[in-house]
């Protein structure tokens, strides 16, 4: 059975200059796949991100939330101010967010977090009894709050339309705008109109001058009337992609470079069924749907990936060469796709290798990338990134459960084998102690192998652990006090053994004596 939850690796950009947050190399990023220190020992299931986001939330096996990256506006939902306790510009470490503190009204125990959508400045949380929270700018009215310019904990967005049997299942966020699918397939949008976002027919904006042109904005969720049975939605920069109960696909929003697929660049104010996705065999019917900054992608059931749009900066896919109509990539023939991620400059996906068109007994699931544009390393590779699908080398030994793609940020939650243990931290460095925090031994005076947590780096003799080991286990260790928060208080018993060298960050050498400085 696949696994459900992992933990979380992230690459590429991870902290940005604001001076210089337009340009390309502004910040800093990772050349390699991180294991991200913060919640290294929570057990993840999903990373909720986007391509026109540089922050990102969570979600763990217990319905809590962490939120990360960027929050200039208060996007993650929590204080904005520099050096503000448990917040800041820029969340270098996860947090998770407080139930009572963070969330207004207070989110019970019972309830769990489980979906939600980025925007470039606000973000959207969906819980499991169909409610919506929104933080962030509303500035264009995205957060569905009314007249509030923003909001930094997370507020209950009044929708008197999903109450009782008709709850919210599905959400997505373009740049200024959000789009939410309720249970009986009925589609509600908020924000800026701007591209045609609404949905609702022709543009609606005010000529304010020669040079100025002002938009209408919608700050309370209103309903898109054309579409019922909507099952699914995804957002790019400005646009929108939906998939109905009967597999039939809808785009409306920006068209520049082709982004829609409908075979014209023009904004497209209404919802427009793509044609050649129409009358198809339920063999070939599209299953899932998927939207970037310039490309919109669909997945069948017979595991194809299919692209329109623009996605290079040459040849194929690029401004000159946009894919007009969705096609599928000749270099994932021998492959099925499973899950597909679409940054501002990268694609990724999970497949499998196939045989003569049938998937290969036990084939391990592989993550594929490219993204010629990409400057940030953001999946791995230090220098030119591949213009066409590649298997990605850096995750050859993992196992992936799922996988996301930020702005310029790529977010992989993977299963903690030994593979995993031997990856390097961010932060790398971490304060700890340098003797058994047991015996208070350590060094020099002791010849006894000292233990470290892979996260707090804290050191135990194993004869100090209890009940006592015998030998440094392989892969992940995790100490008492770090498992703890993965259960809220109860230690978590199903992840392997892992050490680590103090302060190293480097993942290995696992198990060595820690010397005196």
């Amino acid at each position: 059975m696949p696994a459900t939850w992992g933990r979380v690796l992230v690459c590429g950009r991870v902290a940005a200059d604001e001076a210089s947050h337009g340009a390309a190399e502004a910040g800093t990023s990772l050349t390699t796949p991180h294991i991200l220190r913060s919640v290294c020992h929570i057990r993840m299931t999903r990373v909720i991100t986007s391509s026109v986001a540089d922050h990102a939330v969570f979600l763990s096996v217990h319905g809590d939330a962490y939120v990360y990256g960027r929050n200039t506006e208060g996007q993650c939902g929590v204080a904005s101010m520099p050096g503000a306790v448990d917040g800041g510009l820029w969340l270098y470490n996860a947090t998770r967010l407080d139930r009572q503190r963070d969330f207004v009204p207070s989110l019970p125990d019972t309830v769990k977090i489980v979906g939600g959508a980025t925007g470039a400045t606000h973000t959207l949380l969906l819980t499991s009894q169909g409610t919506v929270y929104a933080a962030g700018s509303n500035a264009q009215g995205q957060c569905g709050l009314g007249v509030m310019p923003a909001s930094q904990p997370f507020r209950q967005v009044d929708m008197p339309f999903s109450t009782g049997a008709d709850p919210v299942k599905d959400m997505g966020c373009t740049r200024t705008g959000s789009v939410l699918v309720t249970t009986a397939g009925h589609v509600y949008v908020m924000g800026s109109a701007k591209h045609g976002f609404w949905g609702t027919g022709p543009l609606s904006w005010q000529s304010k001058s020669a040079s100025e042109v002002r938009y209408a904005t919608q700050t309370t969720p209103m309903r898109v009337p054309s579409l019922d049975a909507i099952s699914s939605i995804a957002c790019g920069e400005d646009h929108v992609v939906a998939l109905s109960a009967t597999h039939q696909v809808y785009v409306w929003g920006r068209g520049a470079l082709s982004r829609l697929g409908c075979g014209t660049q023009w904004d497209q104010p209404q919802p427009v069924r793509i044609p050649q996705f129409a009358r198809v065999p339920a063999s070939e019917q599209v299953y899932a749907v998927y939207a970037g900054r310039t490309v919109t992608a669909c997945v069948d059931n017979a595991s194809r990936l299919w692209i329109a749009g623009t996605f290079r900066t040459q040849g194929d896919g690029s401004a000159g060469q946009s894919f007009i109509i969705y096609k599928p990539l000749p270099e994932l023939a021998e492959y099925d796709v499973e899950q597909v991620a679409l940054g501002a400059d990268t694609i990724q996906c999970t497949a499998r290798p196939t045989y003569d068109g049938a998937a290969e007994a036990g084939a391990p699931l592989q993550v594929l990338g490219w993204g010629e544009g990409a400057l940030h390393a953001e999946l791995g590779y230090p220098a030119t990134t591949p213009a066409l699908p590649d298997v990605i080398p850096v995750l050859t030994s993992l196992r992936p459960v799922r996988i996301a793609s930020g702005r310029h940020t790529s977010y992989w939650i993977v299963e903690p084998d030994p593979s995993y243990a031997d990856l390097p931290r961010f932060p790398d460095y971490v304060a700890s102690s340098s003797v058994c925090l047991v015996c208070q031994r350590g060094g020099d005076e002791d010849d006894a192998t000292l233990l470290e947590c892979g996260r707090c780096e804290n050191p135990y003799h194993l004869a100090c652990l209890t009940p006592p080991l015998e030998a440094v286990p392989p892969g992940e260790w995790l100490c008492e006090s770090c498992r703890a928060h993965d259960t809220g208080g109860e230690a978590a018993d199903d992840a392997p053994a892992k050490t680590t060298q103090a302060k190293s960050g480097a993942g290995a050498q696992r198990g060595r004596k820690r010397r005196r400085a």
